[in-house]
């Protein structure tokens, strides 16, 4: 290892700067003669060689110095630190983030030299080698003083060798008990559009950024974590987002009493509320009065944080919070599988603007509609008044959907709850259009998904084809609930508006699907997808799996370990 030496003087070594180190020839620095300035200097011998020299405190020449004397001696020039590939940090200890030629890395590297404390540190750079050679050099300048008061200043180089070391974090996610906590999300329900919603909700905010691993379950899904703390946050993340409640419960595993340490499993189960937006809910005497004496008969038209729900007769509107919800539960009568297709055949508004009745976006209507034959094979041509709230978006002649409680089974508990209050015969919920055909083709945008694990089965002995026609069936089924899922958010821009789109890459409209395009536009006031609520580049912050037949991307293993 070659390196410089350099011979302070009394007055230089006041002058010290830490980037004078820069030099790479070798020169000497001599003492001031203690003879006067106007003296002539005189030379002397080497004591070691008999080379005439400038007169010094040690009287040898710089030869004989690097020969006699190295301060560099008991200092490692060669050492290795460890790097783990998994999550791409350094062993300091603790485990660290430092990126190539940075100041926390130099630290880390300064701190696993030995012998360093010997001398005195003047300064520390990087010497640039090519990122895939694992290799590291740090130029040094140290100073130490010897025999005689003289301090040498000298240069070396150091260089590190970068091997791989699994983190105990990464050792732990290869084993059985990689988690700490676990939310396990439930809704007892026979589709699953609010977990997609709430999928995109935790990959916009990134919730999931540290989570273990995500498995599917019938009905619902778990989040596994790594510490308690991310539960918790989880959890605190749901209870802001959806109407929910939890329940918390913790597992001993292991114990020491020697040394009084505890491991616990924490397990948090959160609850959603079982109503979805387009629900038609009954709620009881006591709730109903709580509320000013609502008719109890209300359709959920949007779920936050709370219940949202109207009444079409009245146009009141009511908030629900899942602490009043628990505590006086109303009955779901009708859900989104029992909706029918209607065909709009008048719809009478006042002429006089202050009797028109309005709740926030909403307008009411009288609307005329009739059963759809598509719907209904064999069913009578027989007419229905309804007022509805949506009454802005429709005119004669347009489909909408709609519950036909005439003809519909409900459940037991609705007659006791209604108390001789007679049921509307149809409730519109929203307007539909069944002219736009190849929506999925021509759609222009993709959402992101959570690479999730499937749920353990039961046997594996017996039943094998069953239980794999059941589990086609059950992807068809979540493919055709997740279709329409992208479909209602076409159709609802304030649903997209909490939602990160991205434009297909793939996308591209020929003369054919134009042509289709133009014919389904006619006039239906479908609210279309712009280009400016899309986001370019789907895989700049992730690298992203495409899939080109429903639309949807997987994250990879890179940013998130699911």
């Amino acid at each position: 290892m070659q390196s410089d030496c350099y011979m302070l003087s009394e007055a230089e070594k006041l002058k010290i700067s830490p980037h004078n180190s820069d030099q790479t020839t070798m020169a000497a620095k001599f003492l001031e003669p203690a003879v006067p300035a106007a003296a002539p200097m005189e030379g002397i011998l080497c004591c070691n060689c008999g080379v005439k020299i400038v007169p010094n405190q040690l009287n040898m020449c710089i030869p004989c110095l690097k020969s006699k004397v190295d301060i560099t001696m008991g200092i490692s020039k060669q050492v290795t630190i460890f790097f783990c590939r998994g999550c791409g940090r350094y062993q300091r200890p603790p485990w660290i983030t430092a990126a190539l030629e940075s100041r926390e890395l130099l630290a880390l590297c300064l701190k696993k030299i030995r012998g360093l404390n010997k001398v005195k540190l003047v300064d520390a750079g990087w010497i640039w080698t090519e990122p895939h050679s694992r290799r590291l050099k740090v130029k040094l300048a140290v100073e130490k003083e010897v025999f005689n008061g003289a301090i040498i200043r000298q240069q070396f180089v150091v260089e590190f060798m970068v091997a791989n070391q699994q983190c105990p974090e990464c050792q732990k996610s290869y084993t059985e008990h990689t988690w700490e906590s676990v939310v396990q999300v439930r809704q007892k329900v026979r589709h699953k559009r609010t977990f997609f919603w709430l999928e995109q909700l935790l990959i916009k905010h990134n919730v999931c950024g540290k989570c273990i691993n995500i498995r599917d379950q019938p009905d619902g899904l778990d989040f596994y974590y790594p510490t308690k703390s991310l539960g918790q946050h989880m959890v605190q993340f749901l209870e802001g987002t959806v109407p929910c409640r939890a329940k918390f419960s913790k597992k001993l595993i292991t114990q020491d009493d020697h040394s009084n340490t505890y491991r616990y499993k924490y397990t948090w189960i959160v609850e959603i509320v079982p109503v979805c937006k387009d629900d038609i809910v009954v709620l009881n005497g006591r709730m109903a009065s709580s509320m000013g004496g609502i008719c109890p008969i209300l359709l959920c038209y949007k779920v936050s944080n709370l219940v949202m729900l109207i009444d079409p007769n009245t146009m009141q509107r009511v908030s629900v919070s899942s602490k009043a919800f628990y505590r006086d539960p109303p009955v779901v009568a009708c859900s989104r599988g029992q909706l029918r297709r209607f065909v709009v055949m008048d719809m009478d508004l006042p002429d006089d603007p202050e009797e028109k009745v309005t709740a926030g976006k909403f307008l009411q209507g009288e609307a005329t509609v009739m059963r759809d034959d598509d719907n209904e094979n064999g069913a009578d041509e027989e007419e229905y008044i309804s007022y509805t709230h949506i009454a802005h978006q429709l005119r004669p002649g347009d489909s909408v959907l709609g519950y036909d409680l005439k003809y519909s089974n409900l459940p037991e508990d609705v007659s006791s709850r209604l108390k001789g209050r007679d049921l509307p015969e149809v409730v519109l919920v929203r307007k539909a259009y069944p002219k736009r055909k190849n929506r999925q083709k021509n759609r222009k945008f993709k959402l992101k998904i959570l690479k999730k694990d499937k749920a353990e089965g039961g046997r594996e002995e017996s039943g094998k084809g069953k239980r794999r026609n059941a589990g086609r069936a059950a992807e068809r089924k979540n493919e055709d609930e997740f279709q329409q899922f992208m479909n209602d958010l076409e159709e609802d821009p304030d649903m997209r508006a909490d939602v990160n789109l991205y434009k297909r890459s793939d996308y591209k409209q020929d003369r054919k699907n134009m042509e289709e395009a133009e014919e389904d536009d006619s006039d239906d006031g479908f609210p279309e997808v712009e280009l400016q609520e899309l986001i370019d580049g789907m895989g700049t912050s992730l690298s992203i799996g495409e899939s080109k037949q429903n639309g949807r991307a997987s994250m990879e293993e890179t940013e998130i370990k699911l």
